[in-house]
């Protein structure tokens, strides 16, 4: 069963991370799930992900940029995504640096997924 763009971040948005940003939780959730409806969600994410990142790359490396390593800039775009599909439609680079200034982000919800390589 091929899910659509709505039931997709319908499915991310029933997994809260933006209240509880456990991904061992989450895993356990998405572990639940048939495998293909998993790899679909991993998938979406990774690609929502990957629009944030590029939008924003500029915003990031630039001067003053958005100061956080390699590894926080994914766990900051991951972020995003996993808070839903309102927050990453309204995302700015206002609100990614305001996120990055007061730590507003954790570590790191595309984790949720490693059982998908185990």
């Amino acid at each position: 069963m091929k899910l659509d763009e709505d039931e997709l971040w319908d499915c991310i948005e029933t997994l809260n991370w933006d209240f509880d940003p456990n991904y061992e939780r989450i895993s356990k959730k998405l572990q639940e799930l048939d495998r293909e409806i998993a790899i679909q969600i991993y998938e979406f994410v990774c690609e929502k992900v990957g629009d944030i990142q590029l939008k924003f790359k500029d915003d990031w490396l630039g001067d003053p940029g958005i100061d956080v390593s390699d590894d926080g800039w994914s766990d900051l775009t991951n972020e995003v995504v996993g808070r839903g599909r309102e927050f990453y439609e309204k995302i700015d680079v206002e609100c990614l640096q305001d996120m990055a200034d007061h730590n507003d982000y954790y570590e790191n919800f595309s984790y949720s997924f490693q059982f998908l390589y185990d």
